[in-house]
């Protein structure tokens, strides 16, 4: 048992070397996956012990900033503990930058609204699962050592990855998060059983970069696969709060048309040349409202000065920061369409929960949003305010007249549903 505590930590030791890039060299990916390898579990599970689920929330347990990946963590893990699969029992868990990881019971606690064990450090055994839900890029590559340990426990390592944004367009990101997001996928390439990602598009890339960055023995040593989330946005909502301020939202957008455009203002998201296109709209006398729904992201301090500021502030072109999941549920009946012009996804939300409405949608012709909106949506691939505001002006026409293309063919999953593909795919069901 000592030789084995003795093997364990000082393999989790070189393992914890490259979380800084100073000693990236001094221990590959494949070399890591070779130590990890070599090592021997020291014992089997016990006996009547169920199989753990361990879900990472670490991000979510401490700040829900409503994203879309938090819905999408918050809402998978909702249906995992309501129908754990056959076998497992599904425990939360959770680390900091400096603490290991504990059982995220007080979180569960909030989430599922019962009392569910105590918020102790982790201990696993042999056929236990850790599924990273969480984009935990900031506290997920400190913990190698722990990691290993359990690695070498028998414990198999699946992660969700929602999209490779910040290591293919670094330019969109702060360094920081780049520099984060760099360390947490070098972490799922050392320790990855398997990979779920959430669409076809991020699952092809993720090979191609594993490729390309690690080497193709290392790329065909870790399953990738992927599914499809849910995009029900009428969970748990409460109508007696939000009443008076919905009908005085919808009171002001009682003169159609109004388009809507859901997610962060960051540079990726198509806002500054969505609002130039819109002024250019407006000067030609063209009536037509702007809703954005969603918080200020980086990088976006002039636009976010422009917006706020902007003469049409409140009256053509309204900002909604911190919208509830009952606003943004009104906004989407009462909108005429959804605009979408990111220049990078790993899925796209909007469009489903647009769908969802019967509403039509204009969005940037980019592989995932053909994937899962397909035929049923108008794309544009204007790279200029100006021909922006001239697809903008063709698609007002179309739904004007009736004749824009619908959204009603666009497949959506409920959350079980969603939960389900996802641990067919993982192939714990």
């Amino acid at each position: 048992m000592s030789n084995w505590f003795h093997q364990t930590t000082l393999a989790a030791r070189q393992l914890l070397l490259p979380v800084s890039l100073r000693f990236s060299r001094l221990l590959t990916v494949r070399m890591a996956r070779v130590v990890l390898s070599k090592l021997t579990p020291a014992v089997g599970s016990e006996p009547g012990r169920p199989r753990q689920l361990l879900a990472d929330v670490s991000v979510i347990s401490q700040s829900d900033a409503g994203t879309g990946i938090q819905r999408v963590v918050r809402e998978l893990l909702r249906e995992l503990i309501s129908n754990p699969p056959p076998g497992y029992e599904v425990r939360p868990v959770y680390a900091t930058r400096l603490g290991g990881f504990r059982y995220a019971d007080q979180y569960c606690s909030k989430l599922m609204g019962k009392s569910i064990g105590s918020s102790l450090p982790v201990r696993v055994q042999a056929g236990d699962v850790f599924l990273g839900m969480d984009l935990a890029a900031h506290t997920l590559p400190r913990h190698h050592v722990e990691l290993a340990r359990w690695k070498a426990s028998g414990v198999k390592f699946f992660f969700l990855v929602y999209d490779l944004l910040p290591v293919l367009h670094p330019q969109w990101f702060v360094m920081g998060l780049v520099k984060s997001y760099r360390n947490w996928i070098r972490t799922i390439a050392i320790f990855a059983d398997s990979t779920l990602c959430i669409s076809r598009s991020v699952s092809e890339e993720l090979k191609q970069w594993l490729a390309d960055t690690y080497g193709k023995s290392i790329s065909q040593s870790i399953s990738v696969t992927w599914f499809h989330p849910s995009s029900d946005i009428s969970v748990a909502t409460s109508k007696s709060n939000n009443e008076t301020a919905i009908n005085a939202l919808l009171t002001r957008l009682a003169k159609p048309p109004t388009i809507l455009m859901v997610g962060t203002v960051e540079p990726r998201k198509g806002y500054a040349q969505t609002l130039s296109a819109f002024e250019k709209l407006w000067q030609d006398g063209k009536d037509v409202n702007l809703v954005i729904v969603g918080r200020a992201g980086w990088k976006v301090d002039g636009l976010t000065t422009k917006i706020r500021n902007h003469a049409e502030k409140g009256k053509r072109l309204l900002w909604l920061e911190d919208a509830t999941d009952e606003i943004l549920s009104a906004l989407y009946e009462a909108v005429d369409g959804l605009l979408i012009a990111s220049q990078g996804e790993g899925f796209g939300l909007p469009i489903i929960e647009a769908a969802q409405y019967g509403k039509p949608i204009l969005a940037r012709d980019i592989p995932v949003f053909r994937e899962i909106a397909g035929e049923h949506a108008q794309y544009f691939s204007s790279t200029t305010p100006t021909a922006l505001a001239s697809d903008i002006a063709a698609w007002l026409d179309l739904i004007k007249e009736k004749r824009a293309v619908s959204s009603a063919g666009i497949g959506r999953l409920t959350w079980k549903e969603s939960a389900n593909q996802m641990l067919d795919s993982l192939g714990i069901s």
